[in-house]
Parts: structure tokens; C-alpha cells; sequence
């Protein structure tokens, strides 16, 4: 049975470790950072430009919503081609196979799929906060708490501007975790199970 799961998660809520383990879990394929090296790879946008541009938008008057019906490529800001481009991969990863997503609008982008399962993760403040600083980053942000909620606004900013929906309202995905709850093992074990079960139901 193929699966398909996407994860949305705010900044430090362990979104890319829980991921990662879940697809270990599950022996199937997981992307994440990855997917800015497949961009990469094809030789337009240069890696550490691409990194720079993960999951931010150019500020425009008017959001596309993932279509380009009615504009050109040659129009485009750069941000938006990239995640054109990104969106392009995004479904040929799907079609190939069971595989996990992390954010890039991957639960909008795949939207209707039957295999799919859109997660998103969140996190009390002080506990996300608690692990970026773990990870000794370096920052441009006064504090880490600011750097937090400033990269939160840049996903929201970014997930609004290509779905036209709100980064982390409930009705757009299949389960919300509240990770300060169920640990980094806990989602794990959930969202296995979730998936499993899923699979023998149908």
C-alpha cells in the first residue's frame, strides 16, 4: 500500500527528526533538505542561494496559489519559480512511491491524493525554543526566542502565499501532535501506528 505523509511544523517542534525517524520506521524514502539539492542539481539556482530561499517568499500584491494558469515564467520572482519547480519534484517523488515530506506546502501540493496523510507538528514555545538552542545555531535574531517566531511568520507568510489557507489550522491536515506532549519517540509511535492501521483498513 502506498503512503504518502507530509509534515508541517513549526520551528523547533522536531518536525525533520521525527521524519526522519518515521520513514526509518517505515523503510520508505524521506526529504527534507533534500529537495533544495534537487533543485540545486539542475543547475539554475546555486545550493547556498536555494538555501538562503528555503521556505520564504518574495513580498508580492497578490499570492499565485500554486497555478500558473495565468502567468508567465519570465513574470515570476525567483522565490516563485523555485517553488514551482519544487512542487514539480514534490509529485514526482509521490508518484514514485511511499515516501515522507517535510513542509514546502508538500500536504497542498499532493491534496487529494488518496495515500496521502498530512501531519503537522507544533510545540510549546519554551520547549522549541529549549531544542534550537541545543543545537548551538548560530543566529541573526537578538535571542533564539525572537529567531523562533520570526521563522514561524516566514513559513506562515510563505504557506499562505502559494495555498491561500493558514499554516496550521487543523482543517488542513489529517493530524495535529502537540510534540511538548508525546516526545520525539511519541509522535514516532503515533504516527506509525496511524499509518499501519490505515494501511490494513483499507
Amino acid at each position: 500500500m502506498n503512503t504518502i505523509i507530509t509534515i508541517g511544523r513549526e520551528v523547533g517542534s522536531g518536525g525533520h527528526e521525527i521524519g526522519l525517524k518515521l520513514a526509518e520506521e517505515l523503510g520508505i524514502p524521506f526529504y527534507d533538505k533534500l529537495l533544495i539539492s534537487m533543485v540545486a542539481e539542475e543547475g539554475e539556482f546555486a545550493q547556498k542561494y536555494l538555501e538562503e530561499m528555503d521556505e520564504k517568499v518574495d513580498i508580492h500584491i497578490a499570492p499565485f496559489l500554486a497555478t500558473r494558469s495565468n502567468y508567465s515564467l519570465y513574470q515570476m520572482p525567483v522565490s516563485d519559480k523555485v517553488y514551482f519547480r519544487q512542487a514539480e519534484i514534490i509529485r514526482e517523488l509521490a508518484d514514485k512511491g511511499s515516501c515522507v515530506i517535510v513542509g514546502r506546502c508538500a500536504d497542498y501540493i499532493l491534496e487529494g491524493r488518496p495515500d496521502l496523510v498530512r501531519v503537522f507538528l507544533y510545540a510549546d514555545l519554551k520547549d522549541r525554543v529549549a531544542r534550537k538552542e541545543a543545537m548551538g545555531l548560530e543566529i541573526i535574531e537578538s535571542d533564539m526566542t525572537k529567531h523562533v517566531q520570526v521563522t514561524d511568520r516566514k513559513r506562515s507568510r510563505y504557506y499562505r502565499n502559494y495555498t491561500g489557507q493558514i499554516w496550521g489550522a487543523k482543517e488542513n491536515y489529517d493530524v495535529c501532535l502537540n510534540t511538548s506532549v508525546t516526545g520525539i519517540d511519541g509522535a514516532v509511535a503515533m504516527l506509525k501506528t496511524l499509518v499501519e492501521k490505515r494501511n490494513q483498513a483499507e
